[in-house]
């Protein structure tokens, strides 16, 4: 007498969907815990991207729209008479404001915005996506900066200010070169060396 062995031929439909839910759960908690970090450090460096570029563009229409000759040397105000970018922060950041779209300009004074990890006075204003940006309006020698994607600082000399950022305000990990940047401004704009 042979013995009648049942066997299933295939999962169910309902089965199937189950085992590949909590699969798909599990692997979601596995790539979550396993590496945050370099998850974020991604998304602070496209963001350091876009909001670099967007200074960027507000500079070049500073330069062709509000200044002579197009140097950060002789900016025009509205009725026609100049200044220089070093000692007017406010007005420079007002000028930024135009072409940056931002949400308030009640900045902490320890915020990295302001002192540029120094002893620097900058005004500044948070942007819609959370960033911050500051304006110090006075040359400085020989400041170590670095261009979001690039792995090294270099050092320039900033003719007629700075342009201090950070991609996610003051939430962690606020290091230079990952989420806080510096960027020297000379006569011609941002200084890319």
């Amino acid at each position: 007498m042979k013995a009648k062995l049942n066997f299933k031929k295939a999962f169910t439909m309902a089965e199937a969907i189950l085992v590949m839910t909590i699969l798909g759960i599990i692997a979601t908690i596995m790539i979550t815990t396993l590496k945050p970090a370099e998850f974020k450090d991604k998304g602070l460096k496209v963001l350091a991207k876009k909001v670099l570029s967007e200074i960027d563009t507000a500079t070049t229409q500073i330069l062709v729209n509000n200044t002579k000759l197009g140097s950060m040397t002789t900016l025009v105000h509205a009725n026609g008479t100049n200044f220089t970018w070093k000692g007017n922060a406010s007005t420079v950041l007002s000028y930024y404001k135009k072409y940056l779209t931002t949400i308030r300009t009640t900045v902490p004074t320890t915020s990295f915005c302001v002192t540029g990890d120094a002893a620097r006075s900058a005004t500044a204003a948070y942007l819609k996506d959370g960033a911050c940006i500051g304006i110090y309006a006075s040359n400085v020698s020989s400041v170590p900066t670095r261009f979001p994607g690039e792995s090294a600082n270099v050092n320039a000399t900033a003719t007629q200010g700075l342009i201090l950022f950070d991609t996610n305000g003051e939430e962690e990990p606020n290091i230079i070169g990952n989420d806080r940047f510096i960027l020297p401004v000379g006569d011609g704009g941002i200084q890319y060396e």
